[in-house]
């Protein structure tokens, strides 16, 4: 059970990041050729797995692995969680803008699209940034009493 446990966590955290990398992609297009429609479902995919990554990440450390007294003790996986908790801050704004765009507000400015397209490229780079903590929590570093 925790390998298939692992498995799940993992490929959730590949199509979060999948998600972000075609939003990205196609946030490239013109302002006037966007495809909005396309962002939201993308966007709500991206939700998704980044809740069910939280949920089965959690049940990973509180109930397999090295358990909860393990990880509620190691600096990197605490660092992790705010990690998390700051991309899903910054998600925010774009998943506002992807509705919005897609349930009637068809014109969006072209220095909101920069700016959302920053904020994907700021998930990104706090993503990569988790998947260091990841590693270092996982290998013992950083570990406190």
């Amino acid at each position: 059970m925790t390998a298939a446990t692992a498995a799940l966590h993992f490929l959730l955290a590949f199509m979060l990041v999948a998600c972000l990398a075609v939003e990205l992609a196609l946030l490239k297009a013109p302002p006037e050729r966007v495809p909005f429609p396309a962002l939201a479902k993308i966007d709500a995919l991206y939700g998704l797995s980044a809740g069910l990554l939280v949920a089965v990440g959690l049940y990973r450390a509180i109930n397999f692995e090295k358990g909860w007294a393990y990880y509620s003790h190691s600096l990197p996986f605490l660092i992790k969680l705010g990690l998390f908790a700051a991309i899903a801050v910054a998600s925010i704004y774009p998943t506002i803008h992807f509705f919005r765009a897609r349930h009637g507000d068809k014109r969006v400015e072209r220095t909101t699209i920069d700016r959302i397209r920053r904020i994907v490229h700021l998930e990104l780079a706090l993503v990569a940034a988790l998947v260091v903590c990841a590693s270092l929590a996982a290998k013992g570093i950083g570990f406190v009493t």
